[in-house]
């Protein structure tokens, strides 16, 4: 009996469960931090207009 090659799905997912490059909560910190700086960034100017329209 021969050998079947490996299909190419399976090479290329061997691959990359060999690199395990898998980003972890604690090292995608300066990411995320950065991602949730700009999402206040852009809540910001909704959050400035709700104040004045209270007052009136």
């Amino acid at each position: 009996m021969t050998l079947k090659p490996t299909p190419r799905w399976m090479t290329t997912a061997l691959e990359g469960a060999a690199k395990a490059s898998v980003a972890m909560p604690w090292q995608r910190g300066a990411r995320r931090a950065g991602m949730l700086a700009r999402r206040k960034a852009a809540a910001a100017p909704v959050a400035a207009k709700r104040p004045a329209l209270a007052a009136c």
